[in-house]
């Protein structure tokens, strides 16, 4: 089974795009503002606004271990989108969320505070010609914990 496949099998049978495959229009920033996070760390934003037909970045997933490197995760889309799509992607982030580091000094993996680790993106494109609110739920396994996140779209 290949990657696609096997992430749309793990997402109900949803369907993801790549990214990379995506025509994002040139210098536009779709990932701004998008918190990261992680097993353990607060979720701090689940309401995301976005114009009519622009995709925007809903989260940045950190799976990391104590050695700064990628730890084996899964995503589940426990509940659709109605409106759009949801694409994950691969990518890397600094672990901080509202200008404050990810993780507290306790936790193992405080000290990635200052470099790029891996994550797992989430992007939601709205349906053409839709304009509304539009919701999704996405369950995070890690390291043997389940968390999920329910994200709420408003697109103008």
């Amino acid at each position: 089974m290949g990657l696609a496949q096997g992430l749309a099998a793990g997402l109900g049978g949803v369907l993801l795009a790549g990214l990379a495959s995506a025509a994002w229009p040139q210098g536009e920033d779709i990932g701004a503002g998008a918190p990261v996070i992680a097993r353990g760390a607060a979720i701090s934003q689940q309401d995301v606004n976005t114009e009519a037909g622009r995709p925007v970045t809903l989260f940045h997933f950190a799976h990391i271990d104590a050695d700064c490197g990628p730890t084996a995760m899964a995503m589940r889309l426990a509940a659709a989108p109605t409106h759009g799509a949801l694409a994950l992607d691969d990518g890397e982030e600094r672990p901080w969320s509202d200008g404050h580091p990810l993780f507290e000094p306790g936790d193992p993996r405080a000290h990635c505070g200052n470099r790029l680790v891996p994550t797992k993106d989430g992007v939601y494109t709205p349906a053409p010609g839709f304009t509304g609110h539009d919701s999704l739920t996405v369950e995070f396994t890690e390291a043997g914990v389940t968390f999920s996140d329910t994200i709420t779209i408003s697109v103008w």
